[in-house]
């Protein structure tokens, strides 16, 4: 169990994840193409955490910017709707850090490039799934650190 007064980092890519210092929605958007079901974390109270950011994969259009270190209160904390949000360990063996962000929808898992079949009464998907990247856009923004 991770505790709230634990902090976690968000490895943040440029381009697509921040344009001139600001952490964009894209940042914290649930893949399709691996049906993604959490967002990737490093828990901070693990020493190899940064280590385990920098050797995550960077490409020719994706290149490592930092991090953004978030409190695991704050993420659970927050109030939209029907919209939970967690932070639970995913234990890897190259990346012993290692958490996820998970999200659900009135008791529905959030899955890239699912539909909510239960989504919130005159909430139309694309808005309500905006709606949850921004609430962890406004934490992360606060926690931006450059590498």
């Amino acid at each position: 169990m991770i505790s709230d007064s634990e902090n976690v980092a968000r490895a943040i890519f440029s381009p697509k994840m921040i344009v001139y210092g600001e952490i964009l929605p894209e940042a914290f958007r649930l893949r399709a193409s691996i049906t993604e079901n959490y967002l990737s974390v490093m828990r901070i109270t693990i020493p190899s955490w940064i280590e385990d950011i920098k050797r995550i994969p960077q490409r020719k259009n994706r290149k490592l910017y930092g991090f953004a270190e978030m409190n695991v209160g704050e993420i659970r904390g927050i109030q939209l709707n029907n919209v939970v949000y967690d932070v639970r360990e995913c234990l890897n063996e190259s990346s012993l850090s290692h958490a996820g962000i998970f999200i659900t929808v009135n008791g529905e898992d959030l899955i890239g490039g699912k539909a909510v079949s239960k989504p919130e009464p005159d909430m139309e998907q694309d808005f309500l799934l905006l709606a949850i990247q921004r609430e962890l856009v406004d934490i992360a923004q606060k926690g931006l650190y450059v590498v």
